[in-house]
């Protein structure tokens, strides 16, 4: 494993944020901006088999939103396949144009009730409307 100190914003309070471990990235804070809805590739990862951990996720400020019409929306999902159907687990992140930062808690148990067989994970972020691109990052941590 590989630890990091890194911060991606400028929010005082990085309680939340959790260890990153680059070989746990769902995706770079540091990726391009991104201007259309995008899933990153799924991380192998024992979704239904460890106990407790959570996805971290660091998100930048962007223009142009206006709740319910032009907006941002980013899914954790699980699959059985890295390039398969995925399913989401967890609850939305609903960015709302300031940066922002938190963690989405999940179990072993959780997952494996929505998808039994479940081996990959990966965020997507989904575009409505025509808000500003969209930087951030997520990552998994133990809890």
């Amino acid at each position: 494993m590989v630890y990091s100190n890194t911060f991606y914003s400028t929010i005082a309070d990085r309680r939340r944020r959790g260890t990153y471990d680059k070989e746990t990235e769902l995706r770079a804070y540091t990726a391009t901006a991104i201007s259309a809805t995008t899933s990153s590739t799924g991380v192998s990862f024992p979704v239904r088999k460890t106990a407790d951990y959570k996805v971290c996720y660091s998100i930048a400020a962007y223009t142009g939103y206006v709740s319910t019409t032009a907006e941002w929306n980013i899914t954790v999902e699980v699959s059985d396949v890295v390039g398969g159907s995925y399913t989401q687990v967890g609850t939305t992140i609903k960015p709302v144009g300031t940066a922002l930062e938190g963690e989405i808690p999940l179990t072993g148990d959780y997952v494996a009730g929505i998808d039994a067989d479940s081996a990959f994970i990966r965020v997507t972020a989904t575009k409505t409307g025509s808000p500003g691109n969209l930087t951030y990052g997520a990552w998994l941590a133990p809890c």
